[in-house]
């Protein structure tokens, strides 16, 4: 992946907008388009952007199976606190 994003304004999209897409799906990055010379929205190709989805919904559920799996090394070795009837977590920190 290029560190340099391509950049566009949105006279330049509305102008070029064939030999943008196909640079976008040539190259597989994403395009950055500006409005007033801030960036608006970012335009990627469809596979690039299903990619990412996947590579962040797998770190998702690393993330999370990690959480579970520090949750259940704490129970087993008692480290967490049993809620009694009526109590809340907020009354464990006073």
């Amino acid at each position: 992946m290029n560190s340099v994003p391509l950049i566009a304004t949105v006279a330049d999209l509305q102008r070029k907008y064939r030999s943008l897409v196909d640079k976008i799906k040539e190259t597989g990055e994403p395009l950055v388009v500006v409005n007033n010379g801030q960036p608006d929205v970012v335009v990627l190709d469809t596979q690039a952007y299903n990619t990412q989805v996947a590579k962040l919904k797998k770190l998702e559920e690393e993330s999370l199976l990690r959480a579970i799996q520090t949750a259940l090394e704490e129970h087993k070795t008692g480290k967490t606190v049993k809620l009694g009837r009526g109590q809340k977590l907020t009354d464990l920190l006073d």
